[in-house]
């Protein structure tokens, strides 16, 4: 069986710091243009449609957990 591969997108804005977690010491913030791994679909609060995603480093590791409105990916 063919293991699946989420989808990615790039960030098309700069997402306030209450929206992202780091996850390792070498995490950093978001940035405009980071390429995320789409993970958890959700509704945010006003009903518009949000996603889980996460920033990839080297290895299994991610920098960075952000929940982010569909309009701020390309």
């Amino acid at each position: 069986m063919e293991a699946m591969v989420n989808p990615c997108a790039r960030l098309l804005v700069e997402i306030p710091a209450e929206r992202y977690r780091l996850l390792t010491a070498a995490g950093r913030a978001p940035q405009i243009e980071d390429m995320v791994v789409l993970d958890q679909g959700f509704t945010g609060e006003g009903g518009l449609p949000m996603v889980l995603a996460y920033f990839p480093a080297v290895g299994d590791d991610s920098l960075y957990e952000v929940e982010v409105y569909e309009s701020e990916l390309e």
